[in-house]
């Protein structure tokens, strides 16, 4: 049995000794010890501590320099960051993991990328397609959009199933696909082809042969308001598309006039023949426009003005005979012959053929060259300055005389 106070060593196999030896006394049994194990303690703690200190010292002390250097400071740009190793994208300082940041989806590229309006719509990007549209043709009005602005987008992606228990994936048609390296060159592709309008074309002018006049005007303002959002990759595509807006402008403004001009009262026969006058001035197709003349010339025959239903049977003569006026040309003859042996007019008509005109389409009077006018952005519809300001007649959507940057429907316009 040891008796007395042994000094204690540092060591670590007296440590280990001592543990070892120590007695397995409950902690409660410990700390309820009264007497002078209390004050014994706290002594032997501090004592402890002191030579703790001293050995540290010591140790420091008899240290030599042989060894050199043994730290190392990494530098900033290869401290690591987290727990598990992370870069920082996936793990925070605390090691937690933190979602990358989400990347740009392929319509939000096709915004980025470009300027024509049709790659907006197809995006979904709606607003910012109305604001290209506002710029380029002054289009302020859009409820006659609201169809084909939902029949494009509804061709902007394809939807396919990968798994039974996963939701529907999808994917986004590009038009230039082969060269699409980078999503800096994403343009969707286009469903809705310049031939397409072509055709819708050709189904207007047998409305317009069969007198259904309020549903030609319909299809040929869908046409026209198509026409903004092609895309076409020559300079001859581009001019087919101006011809194309020419065309439906002419035949708009002359059905319209048309409509008008049975809405007029039965006695007001000079005004009348007036806008049958003004009607067989625009450009229409041949067999269209041997109709106008027809009506003209059976109006100012009605009216007792002779010289000028001379005028409308020498046109429609100039024109041909065809399979579908043969029978007609005998009579165009006969109104001639009558006409021409009384070239007077009885009633005078607001109506100079000789001297070039554009043809109001809001008031359908004439605007003879050399006086004011203004003009749609985007038809080339002519107006008298009054209306300047207004909603365009014939497209419905458009401020006339507004200032606008022109037809864009080819990357090229804008290099």
């Amino acid at each position: 049995m040891i008796q007395g106070n042994q000094p204690k060593t540092t060591t670590g196999l007296s440590s280990n000794i001592t543990t070892k030896l120590a007695p397995n006394l409950p902690i409660d049994e410990t700390v309820t010890s009264g007497g002078d194990w209390a004050d014994d303690e706290v002594q032997m703690e501090l004592d402890e501590d002191d030579m703790n200190r001293e050995n540290l010292h010591a140790n420091q002390e008899e240290q030599g320099e042989g060894w050199g250097d043994t730290e190392l400071e990494l530098p900033p740009d290869l401290e690591v960051t987290g727990i598990g190793g992370g870069t920082g994208d996936e793990e925070d300082a605390s090691g937690y993991f933190v979602a990358p940041t989400k990347g740009q989806s392929v319509p939000q590229a096709w915004t980025q990328n470009s300027k024509l309006a049709v790659d907006h719509v197809l995006s979904g990007s709606f607003e910012s397609a109305m604001r290209l549209l506002h710029d380029q043709v002054g289009i302020v009005c859009f409820d006659e959009y609201k169809q084909i602005f939902l029949q494009i987008y509804s061709r902007s992606r394809t939807a396919f199933t990968a798994l039974p228990s996963l939701p529907a994936l999808y994917a986004y048609p590009l038009r230039n696909w082969r060269e699409a390296h980078s999503p800096k060159l994403f343009y969707p592709a286009i469903g809705l082809k310049l031939e397409e309008l072509v055709g819708r074309l050709q189904i207007a002018y047998r409305l317009t042969t069969n007198g259904k006049f309020q549903e030609a005007v319909e299809k040929f303002r869908s046409i026209l308001l198509t026409v903004p959002l092609l895309v076409v990759e020559s300079r001859q595509d581009i001019l087919e598309t101006q011809q194309l807006i020419e065309i439906c402008k002419e035949y708009i403004v002359g059905l319209q006039m048309s409509m008008a001009k049975k809405d007029l009262a039965k006695d007001d026969e000079k005004r009348s023949c007036e806008l049958a006058a003004y009607f067989s001035h625009l450009q229409l197709q041949p067999i269209h426009k041997i109709m106008t003349l027809k009506t003209a010339l059976n109006q100012a025959f009605k009216l007792k003005n002779y010289k000028t239903a001379t005028s409308f049977a020498k046109r429609l003569l100039e024109l041909g005979p065809t399979p579908d006026v043969a029978q007609q040309t005998r009579k165009t003859r006969k109104l001639l012959s009558v006409c021409e042996k009384n070239p007077v007019d009885e009633h005078p008509l607001n109506y100079d053929e000789y001297n070039p005109f554009d043809i109001c389409a809001a008031s359908y009077v004439p605007i003879y060259r050399g006086n004011p006018l203004v003009k749609c952005p985007l038809s080339g519809a002519a107006y008298l300055p009054e209306f300047k300001g207004q909603l365009c007649r014939v497209t419905k959507a458009t401020e006339i005389g507004k200032e606008s940057l022109g037809l864009r429907i080819s990357m090229s316009q804008f290099r």
